[in-house]
């Protein structure tokens, strides 16, 4: 079996030639493979290559895996004058690539790779200036160049053309359900693909959303070496031969010296023990022993590339400095004698708290800065914790809106009272395919909060600029009732008389627990909280009952560590406990937990299309319904900790 150079191989090591090998070799756990928001941006981007292909109508698609056939097949189709090819096989040496879409129009050949990012016909794929490609444009050009190398390699004798298309921001879905005609599907070997709802064809797709971007001006950069800063020595030979050192690597089964560096941060082989399955290993692990000789306890240590928000790693890694404990007083943040200066503390005064913590120079128990209290004295009663759930499709879902515009489609509040008690006050989700749900959104969350003037908390910003979407979209779409629910969102946003409270915001400022390592995620603060305190331990070693999760215990230990599990892994798997209308068995559907919001939009993406079967249906509104209903229970969680703690201070 032939191993070729392909353009996936190529991109996934283009800030590192020493992940070639990772990838070509199993066993090595990639963080990619966890991202469930990535994956939904992964799926997106199939659909956005075969709405692609509607745009080229009447070309042949390959679809075959074996790359022999389709070399052979694309070799064939090539002999004509004038062809259209999806998914055509080229080779050169021993590089192959699969060009999304191929035009052979005589001898000129259209290159034309499909790419699901969205791009404004403004912007300069340059930076003005270094005068290189902007670094979050390189992975696309960068792939553009390869595929054009090895076609002009392939076909000598031939015009090539390079295109980028790219999902255009300035333009609008003119039809409704464009993304109902695109349905992901699994086959039984686990591969996605996409169904095109029957019967449609390229006039049934309004103005067309995806642009074709002539690139070859940037290609000729890249070919000529001049694309950006060299990031290993194969590069800076030229990009012939660093391709040729790729291949010749690959062949070999020979990983590319190890160079580690501030871009080791972001590694996707970059991927603690504890998430090691039997017989996985960890790639990051591997380049540093090999450049530094560390043994396991090396890798014990707290790692300077898990300091929270630090924006100098590299300048640290030149001074030597791999671990924190290595962070002499001079090379903190700030001093250890400012930590507790004011009543917040700033950026660096919260990267030295978790420093000195994590490394024992401070003592491993929660910090709460006084502000924490102050602020809460200020809150009017009942309190409000909110949580929005939206999608952002690549391909909308309703006339008139562009691509990547948010759609809130579900909401939860738990509301908690001055006499201590809480209760999951309302939550709401549109069941109803193919319905806009932006602005009956924005209806139930006025009739869930209008009763009283109570502080209203998000966790983050992404509630904000919901909030602040559906008002343009009232702006831009006029129902009888969109001054008024203008104005009520202005109360909340930014700048409101009831600008919602940043509950991220707070624990960023004022609030540090060990457990949460160097996070400030709900993920991570809320099993911190529930191991620093027995309050919550024994509310919630008790079964807890609120709108959609019934009789569940969110507090449990792990038998190895004693330590809080996540409560998020304690949901139960999409459709536990729904019956099988034919044989009455329960039936659990294969997305596994809806734990991750990016998982919340695949599945809610998912029952839009008509033909979702009842039972999955509802299986996945009933996991959506209690992992949001969970966000805002997490919230009030964190909320009752800091309540005990300002009780006992």
């Amino acid at each position: 079996m032939s191993i070729y150079l392909t353009k996936s191989k190529f991109v996934s090591c283009l800030d590192c030639p020493t992940k070639l090998f990772y990838v070509m070799n199993a066993g090595y756990k990639s963080a990619l493979e966890d991202d469930e928001f990535l994956q939904a941006l992964a799926k997106g981007g199939i659909q956005v290559g075969e709405l692609a292909k509607l745009y080229h109508p009447g070309g042949v698609d390959i679809d075959t895996l074996d790359s022999e056939e389709a070399l052979r097949q694309t070799s064939e189709l090539l002999e004509r004058e004038n062809v259209t090819i999806y998914e055509a096989a080229v080779r050169y040496s021993n590089c192959l690539v699969r060009v999304d879409v191929l035009e052979k129009r005589g001898n000129r050949l259209n290159l034309i790779e499909v790419k699901s990012k969205s791009w404004d016909p403004d912007e300069s794929f340059v930076s003005s200036r270094s005068g290189f490609i902007k670094s979050g444009w390189q992975k696309y050009l960068f792939d553009v160049a390869f595929q054009s190398r090895v076609l002009r390699e392939a076909f000598p004798g031939r015009r090539i053309e390079p295109y980028l298309m790219l999902i255009d921001k300035s333009r609008q879905a003119s039809v409704d359900g464009l993304h109902q005609m695109f349905r992901v599907v699994e086959d039984d070997r686990g591969r996605y693909g996409v169904k095109i709802k029957e019967g449609v064809c390229a006039g049934d797709l309004g103005e067309q959303i995806l642009r074709s971007v002539h690139v070859g001006e940037w290609v000729e950069q890249i070919l000529s070496g001049t694309g950006r800063e060299p990031q290993s020595e194969a590069e800076a030979e030229g990009f012939g031969p660093w391709v040729e050192t790729l291949s010749r690597h690959m062949l070999e089964n020979r990983k590319y010296p190890a160079t580690i560096g501030a871009k080791c941060k972001k590694c996707e082989f970059r991927v603690s023990r504890k998430e090691l399955g039997q017989g996985e290993k960890s790639g990051f692990e591997e380049c540093w022993r090999e450049a530094l000789g560390w043994s396991d306890k090396d890798f014990d240590k707290p790692h300077i590339f898990d300091i929270w928000d630090e924006r100098g790693t590299q300048k640290i890694l030149d001074q030597g400095v791999c671990h924190m404990e290595e962070l002499i007083p001079g090379m903190l943040p700030c001093s250890p004698e400012r930590v507790y200066e004011g009543t917040c503390w700033d950026r660096k005064q919260r990267q030295t708290v978790q420093i000195m913590t994590q490394t024992g120079r401070h003592e491993p128990k929660e910090i709460i800065m006084p502000g924490l209290f102050e602020e809460m004295a200020e809150w009017k009663w009942p309190l409000h914790f909110i949580d929005f759930e939206a999608v952002l499709p690549a391909i909308p879902f309703h006339k008139g809106l562009r691509p990547y515009e948010y759609i809130p489609f579900q909401f939860s509040c738990h509301t908690a009272y001055e006499d201590g008690r809480v209760e999951h006050r309302r939550e709401w989700i549109e069941k109803r395919p193919g319905v806009f749900p932006c602005f009956e959104f924005a209806r139930q969350l006025k009739a869930c909060l209008k009763q009283d003037e109570g502080t209203v908390f998000r966790y983050h910003d992404f509630e904000n600029t919901v909030l602040n979407k559906i008002a343009e979209q009232l702006r831009k779409a006029g129902p009888d009732d969109a001054d008024e629910l203008i104005e009520w969102t202005k109360t909340l946003t930014k700048g409101g008389e009831r600008e919602m409270v940043d509950q991220y915001r707070l624990v960023r400022d004022y609030y540090y627990s060990p457990y949460m390592a160097g996070s400030n995620s709900i993920k991570a603060v809320l099993p911190a909280v529930l191991n620093e305190s027995q309050v919550l331990k024994e509310i919630y070693s008790k079964p807890y009952s609120g709108l959609s999760l019934k009789e569940k215990v969110l507090y449990s230990e792990d038998r190895k560590t004693g330590l809080a599990i996540s409560p998020y892994k304690l949901l139960d798997p999409v459709g536990y406990g729904l019956p099988d209308y034919e044989t009455g068995d329960r039936v659990e559907l294969e997305d596994g937990r809806i734990a991750e919001g990016g998982t919340a939009m695949m599945a809610w993406s998912r029952i839009q299309f008509d033909d979702i079967d009842k039972i999955e249906r509802e299986a996945i509104l009933k996991s959506l319904l209690e992992y949001c209903e969970l966000d805002t229970l997490a919230m009030v969680m964190i909320w009752q900790h800091w309540v005990g703690l300002a009780n006992s201070s």
